[in-house]
């Protein structure tokens, strides 16, 4: 990962962190010195961008990181890289938290925690509610007043033939069951798949179209 995706890097500036060394914090107070309290460890959090299919299937990743830690020797700040390993399992939702403990910066009160937040990135065909996955089918008027055939794909990449002979109105769905996405906490379960129809309507008609559909309506 570069620069722009170095996950502690808003964390590591060079204030009196990195002058410290590691040691602890003293002040004065009534004549003597004691202990300033330890600062709270942070968490970082990053976005984890994820494919639906991704989501769908599962995936490993493996991630970069650039973490500051403190030398052993000199007390100095150093920087090193680190590689996370996770497992995405199929059904994980946007907003998923992925937990690291102590991977982060080397604090004065121990090490950032990292979070990664799972994003679902928009998808060509399909968009996701819950574990339902909804597409759209457009008509023009002709193919809505008088039939209509669509090959219907799915997540896994089955196809489905979708007909309907006569009038179909705005908002027409037929659902599909168990072809949705993958429950992360029932691994059998799925969602459905919910084709929803769309009618394009002109934006003008003739005189002549006018009349003509009068006579046949």
């Amino acid at each position: 990962m570069g620069d722009d995706d170095d996950i502690f890097a808003q964390f590591s500036g060079s204030g009196s962190r990195g002058g410290s060394g590691g040691r602890s914090k003293f002040r004065e107070s009534g004549g003597g010195r004691r202990r300033a309290p330890t600062p709270e460890v942070t968490t970082v959090e990053k976005p984890l961008p994820l494919s639906l299919e991704e989501l769908f299937n599962g995936v490993h990743k493996k991630m970069k990181i650039k973490r500051k830690t403190y030398d052993d020797g000199s007390g100095k700040r150093k920087v090193e890289d680190k590689i996370l390993d996770m497992d995405i399992l199929p059904g994980y939702k946007a907003g998923t938290k992925i937990k690291f403990k102590g991977v982060g910066d080397q604090e004065e009160g121990g090490t950032q925690d990292l979070h990664f937040i799972v994003q679902e990135k928009p998808h060509d065909i399909f968009k996701r509610e819950d574990d339902n996955l909804r597409m759209y089918v457009d008509l023009d008027l002709k193919e809505a007043l008088t039939g209509w055939t669509r090959t219907i794909p799915t997540i896994d990449g089955k196809k489905f033939t979708l007909s309907k002979g006569g009038p179909t109105g705005p908002g027409f769905t037929e659902t599909y069951p168990h072809q949705g996405m993958p429950n992360s906490k029932k691994s059998k379960q799925r969602g459905d798949m919910i084709v929803e129809v769309r009618v394009k309507f002109p934006t003008s008609l003739t005189l002549a179209q006018k009349t003509h559909l009068k006579e046949i309506l």
